[in-house]
């Protein structure tokens, strides 16, 4: 019975890898994310510590990969190529999200900053000696 049960196993492991595996990683590659903005909000990792949040980045994307491909028996090589950019995809996703959101964030800080400096004084403008048409943009 136990050699039944790792024969179906074993059978339904390629199948495994091109869905279970890649959402796996996703789920790493999601955790990884957050973390890492913890950590650059509270610490100042950026940017000598680069090289480790890649090698993370890439560990993360090739290890569950892998681990399962080594359970499977008569791995074909397609399916295990697959498997890898779609994990690479699958980690990749979350990190470019994440860094989306913060280069949005980034904006509307400065955005916000800006807006605060030109409310305190207004007279930045007031002695401003750049002609009216090129002010106005129109052709001087």
């Amino acid at each position: 019975m136990t050699a039944s049960r790792d024969n179906s196993q074993q059978e339904a492991l390629p199948d495994g890898l091109t869905v279970s595996v890649p959402l796996q990683v996703l789920g790493l590659a999601s955790v990884y994310a957050a973390t890492l903005s913890y950590l650059e909000r509270h610490f100042p990792i950026k940017p000598d510590h680069t090289w480790a949040e890649v090698a993370g980045g890439v560990l993360i994307s090739l290890v569950p990969v892998a681990l399962s491909a080594r359970k499977a028996r008569h791995l074909d090589w397609r399916l295990y190529e697959g498997t890898v950019w779609r994990s690479f995809i699958a980690s990749g996703t979350p990190i470019i999200l994440w860094q989306i959101g913060e280069a949005m964030f980034r904006q509307m800080e400065l955005l916000s900053y800006t807006s605060a400096r030109e409310l305190k004084n207004p007279d930045i403008y007031a002695h401003d000696t750049t002609a009216m048409a090129i002010r106005s943009g129109e052709r001087a």
